[in-house]
């Protein structure tokens, strides 16, 4: 297990001919960010690490009110 280990890879797709390009993300979670991933599931109640990363995401951008 690695120390810190967080790959995000990105890929461009087309929804259809002519709506612009939008950007899919894969994202592969191990290593101390797993076991985060892990505490925060067992504590919170979380299904998922998608609904982790899910409410991290949102939760973060409605801090940040004025950039969005």
């Amino acid at each position: 297990m690695s120390e810190n280990y967080l790959t995000i890879q990105s890929e461009k797709f087309q929804k259809d001919e002519n709506s612009e390009p939008v950007e899919g993300l894969t994202i592969i979670i191990d290593g101390k960010v797993k076991q985060v991933f892990d505490k925060i599931k067992l504590e919170k109640g979380y299904n998922s690490y998608s609904e982790i990363l899910r409410d991290a995401i949102f939760n973060g951008i409605k801090d940040r009110k004025s950039v969005v």
